[in-house]
């Protein structure tokens, strides 16, 4: 991928109204800081941890947890990074994905977790991006990315073939007994 920023410094950008996104299709991954990324994972049946994706950023290293793809990558960023949790938007599952995870993970009702989230993210989140021609060129680099052997990304749910069906199955379950 060709794009990666801190997630707090988009989140500045995108509040103050000075992020330059393409309004254009693309693929996406978020990299957890590796104490984090163990934070999060604890809660889910045990992943070979080999098998994720690890890179050094800035002296730290990060986990690949969660890939995702957008027809529309401006509207996209926006909404993972500075969506608020109202219960509405829970209600009807219209939150974040990636929110929804994280909250469970942190054991926390998604309708009062939107700042353990945000500070989540912003202390230990870089967001990797990248645009492609077409959203059917994102959802086949989408395919290719869950389904390949090489890595997992244990918070991605749907059409991720990386994890065991018991870990899809955990979290969907935390997804559910969070949802308030």
């Amino acid at each position: 991928m060709k794009y990666i920023e801190l997630v707090a410094a988009l989140r500045q950008l995108i509040e103050g109204r000075l992020a330059s996104f393409e309004n254009r299709p693309g693929i996406y991954r978020w990299w957890f800081k590796e104490d984090a990324a163990m934070r999060l994972l604890r809660q889910l049946p045990p992943v070979n941890t080999d098998r994720i994706m690890k890179r050094m950023i800035n002296g730290d290293c990060y986990w690949a947890l969660y890939f995702g793809i957008s027809g529309n990558m401006r509207q996209r960023i926006a909404w993972h990074i500075c969506q608020q949790h109202t219960s509405s938007a829970v209600r009807s599952g219209y939150l974040s994905t990636l929110r929804q995870v994280i909250s469970a993970l942190l054991n926390e009702d998604m309708t009062i977790s939107q700042n353990s989230v945000n500070k989540l993210m912003d202390a230990s989140c870089y967001l990797e991006w990248d645009y492609t021609s077409t959203k059917k060129e994102a959802e086949e680099l989408e395919t290719i990315e869950l389904s390949q052997n090489q890595c997992i990304y244990p918070l991605n749910r749907a059409k991720n073939r990386t994890v065991s069906k018991e870990h899809l199955k955990r979290l969907t379950e935390l997804r559910s007994k969070y949802r308030k």
